[in-house]
């Protein structure tokens, strides 16, 4: 097929294919998980990617809804390739830029059309906060913690620097507002979308209690 307008196409793939990796990949490996292959074994994290991308992402969408249902599916058959190891933190590199590309417009469009938050993208942004806690920079990176086992969180220095200052000694309301409405790193004010900040604050302070896979399994059941 030859198409005049590429972009709609372009749109599609970074809102579904890239937009599916970035909502998902920092709640699966708090959840637990290594690798995508194996989150797509895993009926939690498989349930909220798909309520993103059927119920929140697609609809956003202009080309035909059974082009981008098919095109949907294909990309859940690519993530899981039996032959391919892809790993979650190789995916979370620089994830808050990738953040506001992939999941952020799918995000201002739903409110747009539908005038109400998406629960499912809005707790991805929960999602890469709670990733994105830690006190020490070690060798260019953020030093986070699972389950007591650390690992890295690599991304712009002020960024960086912002999450060592404030993730661990600002309220969580705090944090999530000084985070959200730094314009440097989403080229906008996102608390200025009503109900962001008291849903991330909500998401997060949940996650931060009960653990990341409890909180992904309640948004789950409580629809």
């Amino acid at each position: 097929m030859i198409a005049d307008d590429h972009t709609p196409y372009k749109k599609r793939k970074v809102r579904i294919l890239n937009g599916a990796h970035t909502s998902m990949v920092l709640a699966a490996y708090l959840a637990g998980q290594d690798i995508v292959r194996d989150c797509m074994e895993d009926e939690t994290i498989v349930t909220f990617m798909q309520k993103t991308l059927f119920d929140e992402i697609i609809p956003t969408l202009t080309l035909p809804k059974e082009e981008l249902l098919s095109f949907a599916e294909a990309v859940i058959e690519r993530f899981k390739n039996p032959f391919i190891d892809h790993a979650l933190l190789a995916i979370s590199l620089n994830s808050v830029s990738k953040w506001r590309a992939r999941v952020l417009p799918s995000m201002k469009a739903y409110v747009e059309k539908y005038n109400k938050l998406p629960k499912h993208i809005v707790f991805s942004f929960a999602a890469l906060l709670a990733f994105y806690t830690g006190e020490e920079i070690r060798d260019g990176a953020l030093i986070g913690s699972r389950e007591g086992s650390d690992y890295k969180i690599v991304d712009d220095q002020p960024i960086l620097e912002y999450c060592a200052a404030h993730s661990k000694t600002l309220s969580i309301e705090d944090y999530v507002k000084g985070f959200a409405a730094n314009a440097d790193f989403f080229g906008e004010d996102l608390t200025q979308y009503e109900g962001f900040t008291k849903a991330t604050t909500e998401y997060l302070t949940a996650i931060r209690a009960a653990g990341m896979r409890k909180e992904m399994e309640r948004l789950i059941e409580g629809e």
